[in-house]
């Protein structure tokens, strides 16, 4: 499933690979030379048939069709993209062949299976690069993305064996769930959590080399609740969890800098738990944007 990026201007093609940083700088995947283009600009990441582009931050934003991009958004055939003052149009061909894309033909596009939507009780993980930002302006495009493809694996390689749904990546965060509420879920969902969180428990050879070399710790901070959502299609092929439940999560994440807690989890997943005492500790009650009331949380001790 071939797809490529088409410069407005030009018709210059760029071929999308798995993981590619859009930017500015020599060694980005595909290097845009437009001065209204940042170094390290967005992403765009391959997911089954979907590929999902990210703003990286950058100084003039990224667009879809003339929406600008506050979250990861799933492409289509034929959206037109603007990364800072340049426009390229991103074309997708289902057969596998980037054969008929480059000379000009595109085929129709089979499309993705879209589940149908329901309500279920969901266990949910929201997790975030810490200082990211930062981190990023200390390497260059290509370490970049070498560190961001090892942490989407290690997100992998922790969430999908203890049977989570990864929904999203979001830049530098992942958003993913369980269909299920019940104490076994939940524990699952706080080991990964856990895992998530700590720097040194990752083997990636990246990481490792960032930290003896450019004295830096990648670590994922992590927000856990419980709570409604519906499961299903939100769009043209893309199925996603969405709710108010999902908003606090990610509200829940947020607090984890505030109150310097890597793991935060609300009280309605800590409910859940036989023990709770053992695993958490109570980290107050707080306002938190868009929730009318206060958010009691517990900080995730460390294993």
């Amino acid at each position: 499933m071939a797809a490529i990026l088409r410069e407005a201007e030009t018709g210059i093609t760029h071929h999308l690979e798995e993981f590619n940083l859009i930017g500015r700088s020599q060694d980005a995947t595909i290097r845009l030379d437009d001065s209204g283009i940042s170094r390290q600009h967005a992403t765009i990441r391959r997911e089954g048939r979907l590929y999902w582009i990210t703003d990286l931050g950058s100084a003039n934003g990224s667009y879809v069709n003339d929406v600008a991009l506050s979250s990861s958004r799933a492409l289509r055939n034929g959206d037109r993209i603007q990364l800072g003052t340049l426009m390229v149009f991103f074309e997708q061909d289902d057969s596998g062949s980037t054969q008929d894309l480059v000379g000009g033909k595109t085929q129709m596009l089979r499309t993705a299976v879209s589940l149908p939507v329901k309500t279920v009780q969901a266990t949910l993980l929201v997790g975030d690069l810490k200082d990211f930002t930062r981190i990023s302006s200390q390497l260059t495009a290509e370490e970049v993305a070498a560190m961001l493809r090892e942490w989407y694996a290690d997100c992998e390689g922790i969430l999908k064996p203890r049977g989570a749904v990864i929904d999203k990546f979001i830049g530098d965060g992942v958003f993913a769930y369980w269909s299920s509420v019940d104490p076994d879920t939940r524990h699952r969902a706080a080991e990964a959590a856990s895992l998530l969180s700590c720097a040194e428990a990752s083997h990636s050879a990246t990481r490792k080399w960032l930290r003896e070399n450019k004295g830096i710790t990648v670590q994922c901070n992590v927000g856990l609740n419980v709570g409604p959502v519906a499961l299903g299609a939100m769009g043209r092929g893309v199925n996603t969890a969405v709710g108010e439940a999902v908003n606090l999560t990610f509200r829940i994440e947020s607090l984890t800098r505030k109150l310097e807690q890597p793991v935060l989890a609300s009280a309605a997943f800590v409910e859940g738990f036989r023990d709770p005492a053992s695993l958490f500790e109570h980290a107050g009650t707080h306002p938190v944007k868009g929730q009318p009331d206060p958010v009691e949380v517990y900080g995730l001790k460390p294993a």
